[in-house]
């Protein structure tokens, strides 16, 4: 196949995934939106909550990314049995894991009250952290079927429900955070019960449709507990948890960002989460183009089809640096009217379109380290990636948040600043990684 047949069909198989990955970063940017009316101290209240929830639920999405290339690699070799197995253990792994996060989600409450955070700000976090750590657990179910059935190469019926879910979790919001209809009036909480109660739908939905459909349920039927099988557990722990581990490094950084910006007061805190809630949802459609590449690059990798491996993983890089681009565009275009869909505090607008003006300058280095470690991911290449993704964002990027933000006073500017060249140093490298791994494979 040549470069257009690839980006063509990159951006077949990405658009579905995009929408659906799409889907979890939108709940918390309708919280933020919503929760956002009741005033300052509120919006900042979910923002926190928000950070450190993403902070959890990115490494569970990574961890559930190891399932995904076993399964394409397995397609591509033909061997149908296999595809099961890698079902039932993913599962069994990925539900034990999310009972463990949503655990540590309750206990950061306390890590919480260390920090230095505002105290009106803090009574409001807690309630709604603990509602949404508790929905992590249908939430990472539902993602080991979507994962299941997209390594398949089927990515619509996951959008769809993702679709229908994220209607939902709206309709709820506005029920349940201002009391209409006869609902009680929740505010905050409110918005953490929606929340959960559309992640339980989505997990629901997806199990009903992979057991009824029956080119997806002949992988399982046989399955039962001599399924579990050490080896395949290990294959896919050894893709999801340094995935899981390079999300969480990524994300980290900006939870850690939060923390420091939490210094500066509510105002700044709400200005981040704004801006933050902006970038979260084109990483989020970064991350599906990363998503379909590495389902790509595993299928290619299985068929040991090197040449069209090459040219898929190339394909989804100029796929992400257009649309990243035009992304960073329109966020300089509208950096003072998106704000104002959040909050109408005049200061906190001011503030946020200056941080709008630095995630625009991100876009594209952001959605080039997503897409790269994504085609690394399907070519099995997980360990040196994750290293330098620390190292990135951990050793390089918060050091300098603090000492620009902090130590030279230029608050949440310098902050976003630091962050900002964590990525171009991650997106620099894998690109060049890549390079390196295929021509390696190739010779």
């Amino acid at each position: 196949m040549n470069y257009y047949q690839h980006i063509r069909n990159s951006i077949f198989l990405a658009f579905p995934i995009m929408l659906s990955q799409l889907g979890h970063v939108v709940v918390g940017v309708v919280d933020s939106l919503m929760v956002g009316r009741l005033g300052t101290e509120e919006l900042a209240a979910v923002s926190l909550s928000n950070s450190f929830f993403n902070f959890v639920l990115l490494f569970g999405i990574g961890l559930s990314y190891g399932i995904t290339p076993l399964i394409s690699s397995s397609k591509g070799e033909n061997k149908k049995k296999s595809i099961g197995v890698v079902l039932y253990n993913g599962l069994l792994i990925n539900f034990l894991f999310a009972i463990f996060l949503s655990l540590i989600l309750i206990i950061s409450k306390f890590i919480l009250l260390e920090l230095d955070q505002n105290k009106n700000v803090l009574e409001l976090t807690f309630p709604y952290l603990d509602v949404i750590a508790i929905s992590l657990i249908p939430l990472m179910i539902f993602q080991t079927f979507k994962q299941y059935i997209e390594g398949l190469g089927f990515t619509k019926q996951p959008m769809v429900i993702s679709v229908v879910a994220n209607v939902l979790n709206i309709v709820l919001n506005y029920l349940l955070i201002f009391g209409v209809g006869g609902f009680p009036r929740l505010e905050v909480l409110g918005a953490g019960y929606a929340s959960f109660i559309s992640r339980v739908f989505m997990m629901v939905c997806i199990i009903i449709y992979v057991l009824q459909t029956k080119k997806f349920n002949s992988f399982i039927n046989e399955l039962n507990f001599f399924s579990i099988k050490r080896k395949i557990i290990n294959k896919i722990l050894a893709i999801g948890v340094p995935s899981g581990f390079q999300f969480v490094f990524e994300i980290g950084s900006f939870s850690i960002a939060a923390v420091m910006i939490g210094w500066f007061g509510a105002e700044a805190l709400a200005s981040h989460q704004i801006a933050l809630n902006l970038a979260s949802i084109t990483y989020m459609i970064a991350t599906g183009i990363s998503a379909s590449s590495m389902i790509s690059l595993g299928y290619f990798y299985g068929k040991k089809n090197y040449a069209d491996l090459k040219k898929s993983g190339y394909a989804n890089f100029i796929i992400v640096s257009i649309m990243m681009g035009i992304f960073g565009v329109l966020f300089i275009l509208f950096r003072k009217e998106l704000p104002a869909f959040y909050i109408d505090d005049p200061d906190v607008i001011i503030l946020a379109s200056n941080l709008i003006i630095i995630a625009a300058l991100f876009q594209i280095p952001d959605g080039i380290q997503s897409v790269g470690l994504g085609v690394l991911r399907g070519i099995r290449d997980t360990k040196v990636p994750t290293l330098v993704t620390f190292i990135a964002y951990w050793i390089i990027a918060i050091p300098l948040c603090y000492f620009l933000g902090v130590t030279k006073n230029y608050g949440p500017i310098g902050i976003w600043i630091g962050l900002m060249m964590g990525l171009w140093i991650a997106a620099i490298f894998h690109l060049l990684r890549f390079s390196y791994i295929t021509k390696k494979i190739i010779r």
